[in-house]
């Protein structure tokens, strides 16, 4: 029953599909699209939520749209070389 779906799948996908499309480019270009849509919506979201509908929303949305952003793999800030406290030994008595 498996062999035999798996037949008729395979032979409805090469009769279906379309010749001579990049699909793996296609995808990667709807992909794109919706990250970027998603971004944009995310970034309305966020202005609408903080500053309503007062004039400087529009302002401050177009700031954020055209400022660039650090990667999250970026530090802060140089963390000091010896900023980590080691435990004080226990004592035998306590094991």
């Amino acid at each position: 029953m498996l062999l035999r779906s798996a037949f008729w799948l395979t032979v409805g996908f090469m009769v279906m599909a379309p010749h001579g499309t990049d699909l793996g480019a296609t995808a990667t270009s709807l992909k794109d699209q919706a990250v970027a849509a998603g971004l944009k919506a995310g970034e309305n979201l966020l202005v609408s939520q903080v500053l309503g509908t007062s004039p400087a929303a529009g302002a401050v949305l177009e700031t954020l749209s055209s400022s660039s952003f650090p990667s999250a793999g970026d530090p802060m800030h140089a963390l000091p070389a010896g900023s980590f406290v080691f435990p004080r030994h226990r004592p035998a008595a306590m094991g």
